[in-house]
């Protein structure tokens, strides 16, 4: 079943309406959105590295009690997928699937089950906005692919802020020494994690590069103060350089283990300057890790949007 007819069918199942090219997941199919005892639910789909998944959002109040709620959903036992995240106004759910989807008879259950599984420590929403408390706001309006009720003036405001906060982003002047100097330390602590855990477990791993792809730009960014070209250039580049060089001291400990010989300055210089040479015979796996950390940490150091879009549910352009 394409995905358009079967969020139709989890829709009516569901008490809810489907809207395709709409929702937080960008996808063609849309989603199937509506309001059920006050809690906003939202079903569609999504797809990561990990796989296909059908995901069930709620939104509901605030609230602070969001270890109840986790507690709550424990309690419940629900077996049909898993909680993906929860914060102070709504929960994830997540249904990761091969093949077939999974029935919309059992997807409209679940999101039921949901609902009521939290209602003890949550409360729905109540037809007015959600930033100011007071003006009546009935209907749904998707900011950034979001339903959420609030009204105009809210909407207003809210872009006036955002407005603002980019301005002032604008106006920092990077410190592009700190930037540097944070990156370099970052790079070359994640070196040194990435040869002494390689070392120990004898065994390099695509998430350790991703993470040093990580840490690096967040040291970069933390110093600069802001997201700049320079940053996007060197970021990457200190990633490379951190994978490659815990992989320097990979080897130094190797050959200290097997020669029985102690450190030096004169060992680890000796295996930098013949590292291509040993990475090429023992395959270009780190390598190819480098470079997908340094994607990652360049898609880390994206400039934040000061953006909000505001779109009713099923209008024209949707």
């Amino acid at each position: 079943m394409k995905e358009n007819d079967y969020l139709q069918q989890v829709a009516t199942l569901a008490g809810l309406q489907h809207f395709p090219n709409q929702g937080p997941w960008n996808r063609k199919s849309g989603s199937a959105v509506g309001t059920r005892d006050g809690y906003v639910t939202v079903i569609g789909f999504s797809r990561d590295r990990q796989g296909a998944k059908l995901i069930i959002l709620l939104r509901f109040k605030k609230t602070e009690q969001t270890e109840a709620i986790k507690a709550m959903l424990k309690a419940a036992k629900i077996k049909k997928g898993k909680l993906g995240a929860v914060g102070n106004d709504f929960l994830r759910w997540e249904w990761k699937y091969a093949f077939a989807k999974p029935k919309p008879e059992e997807v409209a259950k679940l999101a039921e089950d949901l609902r009521t599984a939290i209602k003890q420590v949550t409360m729905g929403f109540d037809g007015r906005c959600e930033q100011c408390t007071s003006a009546s706001t009935p209907s749904l309006t998707l900011m950034n692919g979001i339903p959420t009720f609030i009204c105009a003036g809210c909407q207003e405001k809210v872009r006036q802020e955002l407005n603002l906060a980019a301005t002032n982003y604008e106006a920092i002047t990077p410190n592009y020494p700190n930037g540097l100097i944070l990156g370099i330390g970052a790079a070359a602590v994640g070196a040194l994690a990435w040869g002494l855990v390689a070392y120990a477990i004898n065994y390099i791993f695509l998430y350790g590069a991703i993470i040093i792809g990580y840490f690096v730009a967040a040291g970069v960014i933390k110093g600069t103060g802001k997201v700049t070209r320079f940053g996007q250039i060197i970021i990457p580049i200190l990633t490379v350089a951190s994978v490659l060089f815990g992989d320097a001291i990979f080897y130094t400990l190797i050959v200290m283990k097997q020669e029985h010989v102690s450190f030096s300055g004169k060992l680890l210089h000796t295996i930098v300057v013949n590292l291509w040479e040993i990475e090429s015979k023992g395959g270009i796996a780190s390598l190819i890790f480098a470079l997908v950390g340094a994607g990652y940490a360049i898609y880390s150091a994206r400039k934040p949007k000061f953006q909000a879009v505001f779109q009713p549910l099923g209008s024209p352009n949707s």
